[in-house]
């Protein structure tokens, strides 16, 4: 029996810290070409300006005010920058997974969700085909789209041709996301574990191996690997984010792990046991961040993520702006949905831990500040030159704090890989370097995203980031 015929119904009883906006059962999607500058987007800037102009004015004629807002704005930076450089540092502490299950394996299905992705999608199932676990045992499940106009459906049957542990599965009609393709895809699955992966996402030969060790502790619901970006020198944009993921890979998710914060997975790359999946019900497919809305309900039942950054697949990351634009503002207003539905009284009781359910409202309470801040910005200037007594706050700790904190981090996680033989390209050693604009411009993304959720209340839209040639 398929994993989604067992599973009920998703209920949320925990009442949520911000009233719910308004979202269809299943997400409208389009292609990044489709979501081009438009009246609305620019609706958005002009809407995103005079939050900012309100947020500024008063700090023009009350000196108190802007300096309040500059030390808070200095604190929020040092923060982050304090948590990247400590995550990069425990990255450095070494964790296995437990001994190899005595034979045989439990059996394993591997799910691979594609829309418009033909260019990237016969690598990704040659590396699944390849990986070191026994015929007997391993399903491939490729799930795609009827919409994909790009060959993805050619390369999907011709790969179920030409191996039987392969199964081609189409899901008809207009494409709904994310979880709407992995929910219909997890039906053709009956594995013991399931790993779902993206269509750009290469596993490493030993990847679901090593997985599978985890689950001998009978607690762990999922596990999460790294993502390991392959594509540094196709743009810019890629370059930084190629860098940015390596730092949250290797070093963010792995130390909430370690050191027992709230773990959680992205859609790219993680490993279920089906069981939990069967108990918690399907992906949510009315929010654009199933992963971290899955991720809260695995770990509110009882279940445990586990982080193993040796568990690699490598992936592409978006080259272009605009595909890149719309993946990170997707995942910005994703965690906006995850916010309205689970900061409240929920989190005063566990499971999980009391110190998991801390970093949980810290990171999507940090997500929620960032789009205020952001546009609250202005305010440091005017504390630092036009008010009285607004020199002091902080140039030091701004500069080494914020600005240097990244830096650090990043260096120490590229250190890191080097100990462990990972190989970086040597415009990765220049990248950090470039990322305080890239941050600035990924603030703009999430500026967007609050706008639709909160002010503007736009019906959620999926947009990908791929667009023949950028990953999903």
């Amino acid at each position: 029996m398929s994993l989604v015929a067992r599973w009920p119904a998703v209920e949320y009883a925990d009442a949520p810290f911000f009233p719910p906006a308004t979202v269809p059962s299943r997400v409208d999607v389009r292609l990044p070409d489709e979501s081009s500058l438009s009246r609305r987007s620019v609706g958005s800037a002009l809407v995103a300006a005079a939050l900012s102009c309100a947020l500024v004015a008063p700090g023009l004629v009350v000196p108190a005010y802007a300096r309040i807002a500059s030390a808070a704005l200095v604190a929020f930076g040092v923060a982050l920058a304090v948590r990247a450089t400590a995550s990069a540092v425990v990255a450095f502490a070494p964790r296995s997974p437990p001994t190899a299950p005595e034979s045989p394996l439990p059996a394993a299905t591997v799910v691979v969700t594609a829309y418009n992705e033909a260019e990237v999608l016969p690598a990704t199932v040659d590396a699944c085909a390849a990986l070191d676990y026994p015929d007997d045992r391993l399903e491939i499940v490729v799930g795609y789209e009827s919409a994909s106009t790009d060959g993805t459906a050619a390369v999907a049957e011709a790969a179920a041709d030409r191996d039987p542990r392969i199964v081609a599965t189409e899901r008809d009609g207009s494409p709904g996301g994310k979880a709407s393709a992995t929910n219909h895809a997890l039906a053709s699955a009956s594995g013991e574990i399931v790993a779902v992966l993206d269509a750009d996402q290469r596993p490493e030969p030993g990847a679901l191996r090593r997985a599978v060790r985890w689950f001998r502790d009978d607690d762990v619901a999922c596990v999460k690997g790294r993502c390991f970006g392959t594509n540094p020198d196709a743009s810019p944009v890629a370059l930084c984010a190629t860098v940015e993921r390596a730092v949250a890979e290797r070093a963010e998710f792995y130390a909430r792990d370690l050191l027992g914060g709230f773990a959680l997975f992205t859609g790219g790359q993680a490993f279920f046991r089906a069981d939990a999946l069967t108990r918690e019900g399907a992906f949510d497919e009315s929010v654009l961040l199933e992963d971290l809305d899955m991720a809260y309900r695995l770990q509110r039942a009882g279940g445990e993520i586990r982080v193993d950054p040796g568990i690699v697949t490598r992936e592409t990351n978006p080259a272009a702006i605009a595909a890149w634009w719309h993946q990170r503002k997707r995942w910005a207003r994703g965690g906006m949905q995850v916010a309205r539905r689970y900061l409240g009284a929920n989190l005063l009781s566990g499971p999980p831990s009391s110190l998991a359910r801390a970093d949980f409202a810290a990171t999507l309470g940090a997500l929620l500040a960032l789009p205020i801040l952001t546009l609250a910005s202005p305010l440091a200037a005017i504390a630092w030159g036009l008010t009285p007594g607004g020199r002091p706050f902080g140039l030091a700790a701004l500069v080494a704090g914020v600005v240097a904190g990244p830096l650090v981090a990043s260096y120490l996680v590229l250190a890191v890989d080097a100990r462990d033989g990972r190989r970086h390209e040597r415009s990765e050693y220049v990248a950090p370097l470039l990322l305080w604009p890239y941050f600035l411009l990924q603030a703009g993304a999430v500026v967007a995203a609050f706008v639709d959720e909160f002010v503007v209340r736009r019906t959620a839209v999926y947009v990908t980031s791929a667009s023949g040639s950028d990953g999903e």
